[in-house]
C-alpha cells in the first residue's frame, strides 16, 4: 500500500489524503451521532425506570384505593354489552334523539370489564343533548360519557351532530372456589 501511495504523483497523493480525511470526518460524525443517540436512549430509560420505581413503591396505596373504590360498586349492577346498548338507546329516546350505534367493544382486566359504545346523533338540538347527558348521569358510576364531540349542522340552524363514546363498567364477580375437603 505504501509503495502504491508513493508511486502516485504529488497532486494524486494530496487528493487521496483529502478523500481519506473527508471519509474519516464523515465516519466520526456518524459515530458521534450514534453515540449521542445511545446516550439519549439510556437517559430516557433511566427516567422511565425512576417513574416505574415510584409506581411500584406506591403499589400498596394503589391496591388499597382500588379495593376501597370496588367496595362502593355492586357486582351485577354494572352494564354488560347488551345492557349498555339498551340503556344508551333508551336514554337517547327519552331525550328525543335518534341514535346510530356501532358494536360495543370490551376490555377486561382482573375483576373489571369496561364496555365502550360509539354513538352518533344527527340533527340534534342542544336541549336534547343536555337531556341525554342528564339521563346518562343518573346511571353513574356504571355508565359515563368518555368522549363527546359536537359539530354544527350545515344549513340547519340550532342543530348539531353529537358523536360520543359511552363507557360502562362491569364488576365481574370473583370465581367461587370449591369448598376445601
Amino acid at each position: 500500500m505504501k509503495h502504491l501511495f508513493f508511486s502516485l504523483k504529488m497532486r494524486e497523493r494530496v487528493m487521496a489524503l483529502a478523500a481519506l480525511a473527508v471519509g474519516a470526518f464523515l465516519w466520526s460524525t456518524g459515530a458521534w451521532a450514534r453515540t449521542r443517540g445511545g446516550w439519549d436512549n439510556w437517559q430516557a430509560l433511566e427516567a422511565e425506570a425512576k417513574i416505574q420505581s415510584s409506581w411500584m413503591a406506591k403499589e400498596k396505596e394503589i391496591r388499597d384505593a382500588a379495593t376501597a373504590a370496588v367496595q362502593g360498586l355492586d357486582a351485577g349492577h354494572g352494564f354488560d354489552e347488551a345492557h349498555l346498548v339498551a340503556e344508551a338507546v333508551a336514554a337517547a329516546k327519552e331525550a328525543g334523539l335518534t341514535a346510530n350505534t356501532e358494536a360495543p367493544k370490551t376490555q377486561k382486566a382482573g375483576r373489571f370489564a369496561v364496555h365502550s359504545l360509539q354513538m352518533s346523533c344527527r340533527r340534534a338540538d342542544m336541549a336534547s343533548v343536555v337531556k341525554f347527558y342528564e339521563n346518562i348521569s343518573e346511571r353513574a358510576p356504571y355508565v359515563a360519557i368518555s368522549q363527546l364531540t359536537l359539530q354544527s349542522e350545515r344549513g340547519t340552524t340550532g342543530t348539531v351532530t353529537a358523536t360520543l363514546r359511552l363507557d360502562a363498567l362491569e364488576l365481574i364477580s370473583p370465581p367461587t372456589s370449591a369448598p376445601a375437603k
